[in-house]
């Protein structure tokens, strides 16, 4: 039955085109585009989305499982085994695997005549754009071997930079966690006890007393609405990530954060200095590189700076990289990326970027906990503070009543 497919797909000259096709399968697109002469990116069926699923929302990338597929594939192709034999060998996850599933599938289409590439097409969802066009140019190239081998050893790099970010911010979550999880006790079970103590009473209470009670008894009203308030702010985060200009103002917010916006940065610039370089290797030019890279990139902010640099090279501009026309992406790396040009070693350049900033991001994220802490005592410090003098500050009016006039 015919469907809709949108594609993203990148010509000769590097220019990047979007577009939609009705099509039988992800194969007529293909062929479509090879017609065209260009080169895949994404190819994407279009499909109505349900309204929220949870599934969805919190599915894992299978990041793992791709990394275990590449790494097996070169291991095998280095030591002269056909693809196709190959992939009758690999098995990742159990058997009913979704990753098994595509494998087999990859297979049957190479069997057909299909090159490796295009099979990966037809499973975006578990291939990335950069991922399918170094191995289309490795084919071409006939450097496939040395490009599988890349191309595990990057996504091995990548995986320990995500864990890195991961575990540096994982301590500050873990308190704010705790103290909305405090002060959601503390509202539901120790504020009315003490409430209804004082009301024994004819005492007047403190400011902070009467704050803190009335925040109590807004939240045992209307505790209900409080779930259905975070789901509606998950689905609206949801969806304003898909959105392109919601997501400009999320990831710009991200980035202005104290210390983890640096992180983000660097992160970014990391990934994207690990892939251009695999990219490059392949044999791919410089403004298609650039363009398969925009859409590879998670923060916005960091992929629209890409977009200004594959422009300025697609001009012939280059020499203005480190004009101080961008905001996010950092001095060094632009500077580091301009003298491997003029002196031909981007490649090089690339894989020192690379491992800069990931060594940066490591050592952010072992001292994330010392840098934030002074921060996250000052808050914990405020919030024990406002609690304590709510809560004592009525035994002083309590004992001038004891004592009597």
């Amino acid at each position: 039955m015919p469907a809709e497919y949108k594609y993203r797909a990148v010509a000769r000259n590097g220019q990047s085109q979007n577009g939609t096709i009705t099509a039988e399968s992800n194969q007529q697109v293909l062929e479509y585009l090879s017609e065209q002469h260009l080169l895949p990116v994404s190819i994407k069926a279009v499909r109505k989305r349900p309204l929220f699923s949870l599934w969805g929302f919190f599915r894992g990338s299978q990041y793992d499982e791709l990394i275990m597929f590449t790494s097996n594939l070169s291991t095998l192709y280095k030591a002269g085994v056909p693809l196709l034999r190959a992939l009758s060998i690999i098995r990742i996850g159990g058997p009913q695997s979704r990753f098994n599933y595509a494998i087999s599938q990859m297979r049957l289409s190479l069997q057909s005549g299909k090159p490796l590439s295009a099979a990966m097409a037809e499973f975006d969802d578990l291939f990335p754009g950069y991922c399918m066009a170094s191995v289309a140019a490795g084919e071409e190239s006939g450097k496939l071997d040395d490009i599988l081998d890349e191309l595990s050893l990057m996504m091995e790099k990548e995986l320990e930079l995500t864990r890195q970010i991961k575990s540096g911010v994982r301590y500050p979550l873990m308190v704010v966690s705790t103290l909305l999880a405090a002060f959601v006790v503390m509202m539901t079970f120790v504020v009315p006890r003490f409430v209804e103590f004082y009301g024994a009473f004819n005492v007047d209470l403190p400011l902070f007393t009467r704050l803190l009670i009335g925040v109590s008894n807004a939240f045992d009203r209307y505790w209900p609405v409080l779930p259905v308030l975070i789901a509606a702010a998950i689905f609206g985060f949801h969806k304003a990530s898909s959105n392109e200009k919601a997501r400009l103002v999320i990831d710009h917010f991200m980035i202005r954060l104290p210390v983890i916006g640096k992180l983000v940065i660097k992160g970014n610039v990391a990934r994207f200095a690990l892939m251009f370089r695999i990219l490059l290797q392949s044999g791919l030019p410089i403004v298609k590189s650039l363009d398969i890279l925009n859409g590879a990139i998670r923060n916005s902010q960091v992929a629209r700076e890409i977009r200004k640099i594959r422009d300025l090279f697609r001009e012939g501009r280059d020499d203005l990289l480190t004009s101080g026309d961008f905001a996010v992406f950092p001095e060094l790396a632009l500077q580091m990326m301009s003298i491997g040009l003029e002196s031909g070693s981007l490649e090089k350049m690339l894989s020192e970027v690379g491992r800069h900033y990931t060594r940066e991001v490591q050592y952010m994220s072992r001292h994330l906990t010392a840098i934030l802490e002074p921060i996250l005592t000052v808050v914990l410090g405020g919030f024990v503070l406002v609690l304590a003098l709510a809560i004592f500050l009525p035994m002083w009016n309590l004992i001038q009543v004891f004592r009597g006039p």
